[in-house]
């Protein structure tokens, strides 16, 4: 088996069913499955999926369980020599992945690659990060609380590598939206953290990708579109707002030296 595709859902088959469709290239492809991880969904996803899709393994779970469990239920299901990690809000094409899995064939120190995506508003987005740390992280949620309160404000943080270079470039992290990961490196990485419910769990999973020996790649010369729901971000002090503040928390408590010697552990391991 080439490929593993996971998806994991939670209430978004208005998503799903466009990311469904726009991998239908895949469909009749003996060397790739799709897994599906629905985590309690009341809006009918599993048996939309089921339904429209019987060749698609779904899991479902009887409460929600977050990012980093749902996914590595797929990771245990899957049985790809690659892995990709699709959230439900994305729509991909049959040349992006060809390109990220060709990149991944011809460079053997590479664990984990993204490429570009285009959200609603069609600007390329962010998704490709530096490693997290306290300073940005209130700096970014002062700019979520303006934002609130004042309609007005559009200020950005600039972003934190040059998306419009026309080769890849190794990077921190990717964010796990769209995540194509070389199985062998995941074995030796270990699963993603499930302590983090929703969160850092991707930055998280790069980074001990990177102290396995493993590089993380950016791909800008094809993308893909997401939605990017933010769903975090919709209600200041909604639950899944604390539990990703709690996974911020857990995540710099797990690295509490701080950034900097967290590209000192990468450095060391990849020595």
């Amino acid at each position: 088996m080439q490929l593993s595709v996971i998806i994991i859902g939670y209430n978004s088959w208005v998503f799903l069913e466009k990311n469904l469709a726009s991998l239908a290239f895949l469909f009749n492809n003996p060397q790739t499955e799709i897994i599906y991880v629905d985590n309690a969904s009341t809006d009918g996803t599993p048996d939309q999926i089921k339904r429209r899709y019987p060749n698609i393994f779904v899991i479902e779970n009887r409460k929600n369980a977050g990012v980093s469990i749902a996914r590595n239920q797929g990771i245990r299901k899957a049985s790809g020599k690659y892995l990709w990690f699709l959230d439900s809000d994305t729509e991909v094409t049959e040349t992006a992945l060809a390109t990220m899995l060709q990149f991944m064939d011809e460079t053997s120190g590479a664990g984990l690659c993204g490429c570009k995506m285009y959200g609603q508003d069609g600007q390329v987005q962010e998704s490709c990060r530096k490693f997290p740390s306290v300073c940005g992280k209130l700096k970014a949620t002062i700019r979520i609380f303006s934002r609130k309160l004042n309609g007005n404000i559009k200020a950005a943080p600039q972003p934190a590598y040059d998306t419009a270079s026309e080769k890849p470039f190794e990077v921190d992290y990717v964010i796990g939206a769209c995540q194509l990961i070389r199985k062998e490196a995941q074995e030796k990485t270990g699963l993603l953290d499930e302590h983090i419910f929703y969160g850092p769990e991707d930055a998280d999973f790069c980074l001990r990708m990177k102290q396995s020996g493993y590089a993380v790649y950016y791909l800008p010369q094809v993308s893909i579109y997401h939605a990017y729901q933010r769903i975090a971000s919709h209600k200041i002090f909604s639950p899944i707002t604390l539990k990703h503040l709690w996974g911020l928390i857990y995540y710099f408590w797990k690295y509490r030296r701080g950034v900097k010697s967290q590209r000192v552990i990468v450095q060391t391991a990849t020595q």
